[in-house]
């Protein structure tokens, strides 16, 4: 029920009704949430226990599906409710032979949603309490640093994991750890009752403990109990309308309060069928959100403003889809994470509505919600018919709370005061969904409780007629795409760029009017002048460092950077600068004269390499890129590199196709756009086309990504397709810190021949990177199987008496030759359609049988036949160039058969992710570790997020960019 601010100052007469109208809106809720709880549901569940023996007993037939993340089609793992309920049980049964206190604290680190349920549910039966694990970071001294954080914090260390979480923590001494797979071998001697449990439990104990995100620091620990999270789930049921008919479709991690209460025990509660799709699968496919809506007639889901935005994007154009999708049984889409664009909402309304076989059958609800770790997730929602209603705002209103919730707005001050209707100010909730505790932090706890048990939730808002949404946010992070990153932390990497003066820098959260997600600000003093002569100069290369480090950090550069003097930056009594005040000037316009100076300078520096594009070829490609990167006309010099202005893989893909169109040219090939990203030396290129006059260049195996920086270069070898466009998003992330080269097979252009051999391959490369980098110290890194070329090529280097002091593989072991047998021209192929995204995993395991007999000819034409047409489009293939392309695979293929690992480079650092067969841990130990006998030093092994094929992918190269770098520094580059 919602907590109605009242002012202190006379009231007319029409909120004097509305505050009455809110009063018996606020006792029927309660009413209702009483004589459903108590009376009209008496055998409502006390304990989660009780919550699975219910779910079993009455809906045994009931289904949880899973799709995992190495699932590439919609292929899914069911259970049903009883099936599960007696899995778990003998689980918890194995379990119990630990042999630990009731309350133990089980840390439960494991990846797919299917074996951290299992999993909490047996720490839950056995009497301990699980507490879940989201991914460590990749960062080896923070992630000892939390695990020894978490150690300390439950004065234990009983971890339950997989054979990859085993490896990411084998580093840390003290920690007891239990494998899920032996512990399911154990399950088996046993067969106990549906209704076994090792220990009665009480509603008020603690059930399932969460890790905040720990963005402002160590993690802490929120205690929920039975109670709360019943409580919770219940109102969270009553607020959808659940019944034992609802089927659910959830992709938030289950270590996430989202994934596991409010998608998975709250349907439990009342009966509902359930999907669980692990994050990668809707990512990397935005498709399959509405296949799997369409094929599993999906009522509720669950997607955060950037996915709408995706979807839309992807969907909006896509007219050969108009009508495909039977979406009639989506009800309602929550959203979460980061507020809801109401543009966005509406145009992925208009767009579902499109893609719907029966558009007037189109019709659910937009639910942006409000929610933490501390309240069980959502407790405050605001579900929207936006093909009927216009919002009010530019963000979707959050709504009203769940049943037995309470909101108010408060003087942030003081933490009590009442803020009156339509004032902004501290959001506090209250209810029996609220958290007990922080674990063994009395303090943190008693700060954030005020007096009536409101909890502060550290996020600015307005209630407005009892409905309320977010202004903004007191609390130090900033939330990029859902994810939450860290202020402090940022700013202490940005107050090391030479030219801000030491503390006068703050960066500050900040959503421009129609941005699709979170942004900041930074405010900083310059240590310079900026009425000196070089003051241009100077400004340019400040900003462009915290630009830098910004991208690095968080994926994301500021959306603006105002530099003020230190004279007119104001601190705190305590010595602090205020990120409120700052905002709070720059929204209300009183840094716009810093902000117009900074573009004078910035734009002098710009002016002093401007060269105006000059012919109409030059002037064409500058509007495109202009296009591209939402730049004004004549903001395009024929000397702007497109790497540099920000080009991805598929901002290149567009460029292609635009300034083909353009030129009228059939064709301009992929390698010459990564080898003239300027501006002017394209145009050269194109003309050259246009007149017929390209004289065939001599193939060089460099294609330069990336030029600016001063530090080592970086030398990255293709994997076994022989491309390097999967790279172009990994170099962006060295600009002005090193240059970055890609190295790119022979025999892509006419007339080229194929390799023949590894030591002509290697031969050819090494002596391409002696002539781009004369002299070492050399940085020399393959993709694959690009790693064990990679390493004969810093072989070659170091018997030329050159030092390397990098040679990095990525996912390679060093015995190729057996694999590369293995592979025919149909699994050479197959190999190739799935790395390009034209088939799956499975197609690919599945169609080698029937494919083999066949010529190569209709092996082709019968992956071109299946391959998605918007993937060809985009690639720009023919079934000829996909013939093609799968020879030059071949070549290299041919070229591994012999080879056999010699000799030694200083050091070797292995890069591993998820095996294209087997487990991690047998990838690793078995195929990878004997790198050790080809290194003179010791070597290392690194866990990279995502799969062999994925890891270089939009959502694993900001994470592998930051390992990449500290491998780099922790080598003396």
């Amino acid at each position: 029920m919602a907590q109605v601010a009242i002012s202190n100052t006379s009231t007319p007469s029409s909120s004097v009704i509305t505050n009455v109208k809110t009063f018996f809106r606020v006792l029927y809720c309660s009413l209702h949430y009483f004589l459903h709880r108590y009376l009209v549901s008496p055998r409502l569940p006390r304990t989660l226990h009780d919550v699975l023996a219910y779910a079993a007993e009455q809906y045994p037939n009931h289904e949880l599906g899973f799709i995992t993340s190495s699932a590439h089609d919609s292929s899914i793992q069911t259970k049903t409710f009883s099936a599960f309920n007696r899995q778990v049980r003998n689980l918890a049964r194995a379990m119990a032979d630990w042999n630990k206190p009731a309350g133990s604290i089980v840390v439960v680190y494991l990846t797919e949603h299917e074996d951290n349920m299992a999993a909490v549910w047996a720490c839950l039966l056995a009497g301990y309490v699980p507490c879940l694990q989201p991914a460590l970071s990749a960062q080896q001294a923070h992630k000892e640093g939390h695990v020894a954080h978490i150690k300390n914090l439950f004065s234990s260390a009983t971890w339950l994991t997989n054979e990859a979480g085993a490896e990411q923590v084998a580093s840390i001494q003290g920690l007891e750890i239990h494998l899920l797979s032996d512990l399911k071998v154990a399950a088996k001697n046993y067969s106990v009752s549906a209704h076994w449990v090792a220990r009665e439990v009480k509603p008020d104990d603690e059930a399932i403990l969460f890790l905040t995100s720990g963005s402002t620091g160590f993690s802490k620990a929120v205690v929920h109990t039975h109670q709360t999270i019943i409580s919770a789930c219940f109102a969270k049921g009553e607020d959808y309308t659940l019944t034992p008919e609802t089927k659910i479709l959830n992709w938030v991690g289950f270590d996430h309060v989202a994934g596991s209460l409010e998608m998975h025990i709250a349907p439990l509660l009342f009966g509902a069928s359930q999907l669980h799709v692990h994050a990668s699968a809707i990512l990397s496919d935005p498709l399959r959100f509405l296949r799997l809506i369409d094929e599993k007639s999906i009522n509720i889901a669950f997607a955060p403003n950037f996915l709408l935005a995706k979807l839309t994007r992807d969907l909006e154009k896509k007219n050969e889809l108009h009508g495909a999708f039977n979406l009639s049984s989506l009800q309602r889409v929550n959203s979460g994470g980061e507020a809801v664009v109401s543009k966005t909402a509406q145009a992925f309304v208009a767009t579902l509505k499109k893609l719907g076989a029966d558009s007037s059958k189109v019709s659910f609800t937009v639910s942006p919600g409000f929610g933490m770790t501390e309240t069980c997730a959502g407790c405050i929602y605001g579900p929207a018919d936006l093909s009927t209603g216009q919002p009010k705002h530019e963000f979707l209103e959050l709504g009203r709370p769940i049943p037995g919730c309470e909101m108010r707005i408060v003087n942030p001050e003081d933490g009590v005061t009442l803020r009156p209707d339509g004032e902004s100010g501290e959001l506090q909730v209250r209810g029996p969904m609220v958290f007990v505790r922080y674990y063994n932090n009395p303090e943190a706890t008693a700060s954030s409780f005020i007096e009536g048990g409101w909890f502060r939730t550290g996020d600015v808002g307005i209630i407005e007629d009892g409905v309320m949404r977010l202004s903004g946010r007191i609390k130090d992070t900033v939330i990029v795409h859902g994810v939450s990153y860290g202020i402090p932390e940022l700013e202490t990497h940005l107050q090391t760029v030479e030219g801000v003066t030491h503390s006068f820098l703050a960066a500050a959260p900040y959503r421009a009017p129609g941005q699709e997600t979170e942004g900041f600000v930074v405010f900083y003093s310059p240590s310079f002048d900026l009425n000196d002569v070089d003051a241009s100069a100077k400004l340019s290369a400040t900003h462009r460092a915290l630009k830098d480090i910004s991208v690095k950090m968080i994926t994301l550069p500021p959306q603006l950077i105002v530099p003020i003097p230190v004279s007119q930056m104001e601190k705190t009594t305590l010595g602090k600068l205020s990120r409120a005040r700052l905002l709070a000037q720059f929204k209300q316009g009183a840094l716009v004269k810093h902000i117009n100076r900074a573009e004078e300078l910035l734009n002098e520096a710009r002016g002093a390499t401007f060269i105006v594009p000059s012919t109409d070829s030059e002037r064409a490609l500058a509007n495109i890129y202009a296009g591209i990167f939402n730049l004004g006309e004549g903001e395009v010099s024929a000397s702007d590199n497109f790497f540099e202005l920000g080009g991805t893989s598929i901002d290149v893909i567009r460029l292609k196709r635009e300034a083909e169109a353009h030129f009228d040219l059939p064709e301009i090939p992929i390698i010459q756009i990564l080898k003239h990203p300027i501006v002017s030396s394209l145009a050269n290129f194109a003309d050259a086309l246009r007149n017929k006059d390209g004289k065939q260049q001599e193939y060089d195996p460099i294609v330069p990504l990336q030029l600016t920086g001063k530090k080592t270069p970086i030398f990255f070898v293709h994997p076994g397709v022989g491309e390097v466009l999967i790279f172009v998003n990994l170099a962006k992330y060295f600009q002005n810190e090193r240059p970055f080269y890609a190295l790119r097979a022979r025999g892509f252009e006419p007339g080229q021949p194929m390799f023949t051999s590894m030591d002509e391959m290697v031969s050819c490369y090494a002596a391409a990177v002696k002539r781009t980098q004369p002299v070492g110290p050399y940085a020399i890194a393959g993709y694959s199987y690009g790693g064990v070329v990679a390493f004969e090529v810093a072989k070659r280097l170091e018997a030329m008496g050159e030092e390397v002091k990098l040679t990095g593989l990525v996912n390679i072991p060093p015995h190729i030759a057996d694999r590369m047998h293995e592979i025919d021209y149909t699994g050479g192929m197959l190999n190739l359609s799935y790395f390009l995204g034209l088939i799956s995993k499975n197609d690919a395991n599945d169609l080698a049988p029937a494919l083999k007999p066949l010529p190569p000819k209709e092996q082709v034409d019968i992956v071109w036949k299946m391959a998605p047409p918007e993937r060809i489009v985009e690639l720009q293939l023919t079934p000829e160039k996909l013939d093609h392309w799968v020879a030059i695979a071949r070549s290299l293929i041919e070229c591994g058969k012999d080879y056999v690992p010699s000799g030694s480079v200083s050091s070797v650092d292995v890069f591993y992710a998820i095996p294209l067969r087997g487990s991690k841990s047998d990838w690793l130990n078995n195929q990878l570790k004997p790198w050790a006998g080809f290194s003179r030093g010791e070597p290392t092994y690194t866990d990279v997020p995502g799969q062999h094929y994925t890891l270089m992918d939009f959502d694993h190269v900001p994470q592998f960019q930051k390992i990449f770098r500290a491998r780099l520094e922790a080598r003396g580059l």
